[in-house]
Parts: structure tokens; sequence; C-alpha cells
């Protein structure tokens, strides 16, 4: 009753002998008691207002404080944008539980049985709803086709990429209640700038609330994540829209402040506040900081400078929170808890986060994590990381490597290619030396440059293409005969190996390093972070579709392997592995020939596994061979839909997709799969790193 008498005093007309501006100062004055009545976090009089030089302007009492705030209507606003991320997440469990236990049913159901047979049931859709929403939502990209190819202004400039449909849906909703709750003021009020007053408070309340999903999505260690089984990527996009929407709203609180402040007595009294206010003045340094956060990530600027545009990011956004959080305390704001909840997120990944990279890659029996460097054809490198403490992995994983002689602090995500364990011992010296190099650049004429199609060399053998091809230092170094994949949650991995391909930035500075060494290789210190993503297990399926664009296939060497142990061990529903690689060149091969070698020698793999090689430039015919095995080569482009109909047609059990690799060939599968999970069980998955 008091809140209610409280707000029907404020808009009532003024019919007593008392001034205009008396009534409405004592009227708003009420609405901080009526809050204060139901135990609002941080009641209480407004404090550090700045100093007023008029008190006679019609927004004069509209300049300062909560007058004219409505802070229940506030706080009934972010309690509902509350529950609708509560509810989000309600139905985002409810999804991936119900998923997994499908997963695990057919898992439970179908392991290390037969083949067709067995897996008759699993091959179904039993019912057309959910299919349906798959192909039309979950699924599906905004448009037709586009969704991870990139949107580019020209061959320099991009933009980024589009969210998908259901994205997009749930981006749309965010926004639209965004905007409704800022609409959402007492609009017949004899004084306008009392509306102005409540636009304020409301664009400050939300602003200072979405900080919070802001903070908390950006994390790389966000507890949503393995609890959701959602990607970082997904995350990562509703971080970059969250916090769009709270610079923009910061924006539209400074303007309204100063709109008010200007009525009272023009600049000079805008003078007057931010010179005695400390509140005002760590205010407009948070606006500021925040809005050139949001030029900064514009895509063009972000894409084009990303290194620079990390770290800039990262100081900007402190210097926006410490601003925030000073203006708020120093007021005696309540909207205080939000910011801070949003810097204890952050102080707890930062310290969690460094925990875990000092644990695993420091350690006093083996010292700092040791990185072997060797560079391979096509501009890439493999990058081995010599753990200093055993280190869980799973298949379909990444990590985030350190390199501080390349990159300084700086990190970047790489897929994991390998896990495994093996002896600490190093090789001897006169060992490795008489190991040739593959180092395209240590030859000095065509003919003396190493080819993967060499017959001659002493070093020789058969690759997993079925040609000589010559051993690599990293080879017969770091592939002992014991040596092998580690099984998933094993806590016995000890080197991890990752292929980077050179571009720009640490990974064109670690080629051209590597590959200028007399060796082709070099060894310096570094650590990895992670493991990250990998929520996916493809044992369930009975036919699992791998398809991987160009150093994409490091995200799929690891599942093939690891599907393989589990066939063999009757842990697995799968009898069936199909491996889909494009690639430029026939030098790729070379990225993971080490690797591709021990998973074609393994028991069974013919009866299980087969791999379709896609080379999209072949310098010339001859270098294309196409095997009638279980190992295939075809010139040209992949076509994902003719191949996921083929074995669509042919599949044993459910089917899972998985695709790795640039954001077009990404896209066609994506558009493959679309067209037959109305006909079967049918899943994909995605693993892609958009920023």
């Amino acid at each position: 009753m008091h809140h209610r008498a409280a707000r029907l005093s404020y808009n009532a007309p003024d019919n007593t002998a008392t001034s205009q501006h008396e009534f409405i100062a004592q009227a708003a004055a009420m609405a901080p008691r009526a809050a204060e009545a139901l135990s609002l976090p941080g009641a209480g009089p407004v404090t550090d207002s700045g100093t007023l030089l008029s008190n006679n302007t019609p927004s004069s009492p509209y300049s300062q404080g909560l007058n004219g705030v409505q802070q229940v209507d506030n706080y009934l606003f972010i309690n509902i944008l509350l529950a609708a991320f509560l509810g989000v997440l309600a139905a985002t469990l409810i999804y991936r539980w119900l998923h997994m236990l499908n997963a695990h049913l057919r898992l439970l159901l179908t392991m290390g049985a037969g083949k067709l047979q067995d897996q008759r049931y699993w091959m179904y859709n039993h019912g057309s709803f959910w299919p349906s929403v798959k192909k039309n939502l979950l699924y599906a990209p905004l448009g037709k086709t586009r969704h991870n190819r990139e949107v580019q202004l020209s061959k320099a400039i991009s933009v980024g990429t589009l969210p998908s449909r259901f994205h997009t849906l749930l981006l749309g909703l965010y926004l639209a209640t965004n905007v409704g709750y800022c609409l959402a003021l007492t609009w017949r009020r004899e004084n306008e700038f009392s509306v102005i007053a409540q636009l304020r408070g409301r664009t400050g309340s939300l602003a200072a609330f979405n900080l919070i999903p802001t903070v908390l999505f950006a994390l790389r260690n966000n507890p949503l994540i393995p609890i959701t089984r959602v990607s970082y990527d997904t995350f990562n996009l509703l971080h970059r829209w969250c916090a769009r929407v709270v610079v923009l709203e910061t924006i539209l609180h400074t303007i309204c402040w100063a709109v008010n402040i200007y009525e009272s007595g023009g600049m000079k009294q805008i003078h007057v506040s931010l010179a005695t206010s400390t509140s005002y003045q760590w205010g407009m340094v948070a606006t500021c900081a925040l809005a050139a956060v949001f030029v900064s990530a514009f895509g063009p600027v972000r894409h084009a400078f990303y290194e620079t545009f990390l770290n800039l990011h990262r100081l900007l956004v402190l210097l926006g929170l410490i601003g925030v959080y000073v203006h708020l305390e120093k007021a005696n704001l309540p909207q205080l808890p939000y910011v801070q909840l949003a810097f204890a997120f952050w102080a707890c990944e930062w310290a969690w986060r460094t925990l875990r990279i000092l644990y695993h890659n420091v350690s006093r029996q083996h010292g700092i994590t040791k990185v072997t460097v060797e560079a391979l054809p096509g501009e890439a490198c493999r990058v081995t990381f010599d753990l200093s403490r055993p280190w869980r992995w799973q298949p379909g994983c990444h990590v985030h490597a350190y390199l501080p002689a390349f990159a300084l602090w700086s990190s970047h995500p790489f897929s994991i290619a390998w896990a495994g364990n093996r002896p600490r011992a190093a090789p001897l010296v006169m060992e490795m030396e008489k190991m040739p190099s593959i180092n395209p650049s240590l030859a000095n004429t065509a003919s003396d440059r190493p080819s993967l199609t060499t017959r001659d060399s002493t070093f020789t053998r058969k690759s997993f293409l079925g040609v000589p091809t010559i051993a690599t230092i990293a080879e017969a170094t770091h592939r002992p005969e014991n040596a092998n994949i580690a099984l998933a949650r094993d806590a016995a991995v000890t080197t991890v190996s990752l292929v980077m391909r050179a571009r720009t930035g640490m990974t064109r500075k670690l080629y051209d390093t590597a590959a200028a060494s007399p060796t082709g290789t070099i060894t310096t210190w570094g650590a990895i972070e992670g493991p990250y993503g990998g929520h996916e297990s493809m044992a369930s399926y009975g036919t699992v579709l791998l398809f991987a664009g160009g150093v994409g296939i490091t995200h799929c060497v690891g599942y093939v392997h690891h599907l393989l142990l589990q066939c063999q061990a009757g842990t697995s529903s799968t009898h069936k592995i199909v491996l889909v690689w494009s690639v430029p060149n026939t030098e790729a091969l070379e990225w993971v020939r080490v690797w591709m070698d021990q998973i074609l020698k393994m028991e069974g793999r013919r009866e299980v596994l087969r791999i379709q090689l896609f080379v999209t430039k072949p310098r010339h015919r001859g270098e294309v061979i196409s095997n009638t095995g279980s190992v295939q080569m075809f010139p040209g482009r992949c076509n994902p839909k003719t191949i996921v109909e083929k074995e669509m047609g042919e599949r044993i059990g459910a089917m899972g997709v998985t695709v790795c690799g640039p954001g077009a060939f990404s896209d066609s599968v994506r558009a493959a799969v679309r067209e037959v999970v109305t006909e079967g069980a049918v899943d994909f998955v995605e693993e892609a790193f958009t920023y």
C-alpha cells in the first residue's frame, strides 16, 4: 500500500499551494523509501551528485539522484530478464539431457553388437516433429546456405559471419525485450524531464545488469559450457551482442543525464557537475571506454588487427568496468552488486586459468613445458608440447597455445591432432643428425628438393597413400614403438601435438623460423591451456561421417583413432567410419601422415574405416593416385551432398556427421545434412572458431 500510494501521489496533479518543484521533489523522494520498504539492495540516499548551480529550472529536480527514477519498475524488468535467461538455460539443459540420454541408451543397446540387424531401430526417426525442428531451426542458417562463410566487403575486408536461424531468434528476443523495457516509461507526465530521468534510470539499470552475461559469456572457462555442452563459439556470439546492448544502453544513459544537466544550466552546469562529482567523472570514463570498445570491435577492424584488438579490448573493458564500479560506489547506487558479480566472474576465471596453466606446464621434476616445432610442406608446422605433468584428453577438443618467444602472452586456439605419452629421454644428437629433413627450403634446386614421392631415399617407406615418403624428424624422434594416442579421460597424456598453418602473426613467424633452421626443426618453451570442447562423443553412432577441410583434419584424426580403439575393445556402436578430407594439394598430406600411418596399421581397420581425399588444386594429373582400396584420392572439389546422400542410403544405425574446415566448406556440409535429416536419424556437429 505504501508503494501504491507513492506512485499515485507521484502522478497526481498539483492542487495544493505548494510549488510544483517542491511537490515533485517530495513525491520523487518517496520512490527510494518505497524501494527501501521492499528491502531492495543498495537502498539509501544517493551521494556525490555534484554541485547544482540552479534549482529553479524544470529539469533541476531530475538532474541528480533518483528523482524521477522508478526503481521498483527497474527491478521488475531486471527480474523478468533474469527469469528469461534462466528459462533459456533450463530449456537448454533439458534438451541436452534428453540428447545425452538417447545417445547413452543407443550406446548401451548397440555396443559391440552386430551390424545392420542390431541397429535397424536406431536408423530411423520415430516422429516428424523433432527432425523438422532440426532441419528448419537448429541446423538452419539464417538464410539459405551461408552461416560460417565470412561476409566480405572485399578480399581484404571481412565483416564476420552470420548467426544461425535459432541464434537469430534468440538474439532477436533479447534485443526486443531490452528495447521494450527501455520504452516502458510513464510517458504522460506533466514534466518531460521526469520522463528523461526515468529513461536514464532504466537504461543505467539494464546496462549494469547486462554486464553480467556479457562478462560471463566471454570467459573461456565459463561454467555454463560444460554444464550445457554448448560451444564457446556460441557463447562468444552471445557475448558480442550482449556487449553491444550494454554499450548502447550506457551511451543512452549518459545522454539522458547530459540533457537534464544541460537544461539546468547549459554547458557550464555540465562542467561543474563533472568537476565536483567523482561518480560522474568515472561514469564518463566508463562511457568513453565502452564506446571505444564498440568502435574497435567493428568487424573489419577486429578481423584486420585481431591480436592488437584483443589486447586493447581487454584493457578498455577493464577500464570501463572500473569506471562503472566507481560511478556506482561513489553515488551509493543499488546496481553496484551487478558489477561486483561481473568482476567476481572475471577474477575467478583468470585465477583458475592461471593456476591450471601453471599446474600442467610447470613442475619441479620436468621444468617448463618443452615445445618442438617442425616445418612441414604446405607452409605448416607440427608443434608438439612435451608437458610437465600428465594431462586429460578427449577427442574433438582444442587448446589455447602459448609460445612467448613468438607471441609474448597471446594465445591462439588449435584443435588437438594427436595426444599420447612417450619416454622423457631425449633422442641422441648423433641420431638426429643422421635423419634428413623434409624442409623444402633446405634444397637449393628443384631436383634436390625432397618430395612425397621420392623413391631413391635410404629413409623412405610406405605412407598411408601407398606412396614411399621420407621419414621426418618428428616421426623418428617423437614416435617410439610404445607411443599411442590416449583413450578419452586417460590421465597419462604427456604429449600434445598440433598442426599450425602459417597465416599471419604468430603462425607465420613460427613457420619462417622453423623453415630457416638447418634441420627444419626448432625447440622452444611454451604452455597449453585446456582442453576445451570435445563435448560430443561419436561412439553411439553406427555410422560416423567426418568432413575436414585443410588443417581441419586435426579435429578428425583423434576421433578416427579413438573410435577404432573402441571398436577393438567392443565399447562402441560404430561399425562404419568415413573420413572425407579436402586439401589444396598433396603437400598437405604430410601434415598428418605420421599419425595416419599408425591408424592404417590398426587391427580391423579395413572393415570399419574408409578415407576419401579430394585434391582441389593438383599440379598435374599424375599427382593424384586413385586407389581402389579403403583409401581413395580424387582430383577436384568435394561434393558433400553426394557423399552424405550415398552414406545415408548405406548407413548402419544412426549417423553422426561432424565437420571442421573453412566456412564455405562447413556450410555445404550443413546444407547436405539438412537435406537428409528428415529421412533418418542424423545428428550434425560443427567445430568452428569464429572471432
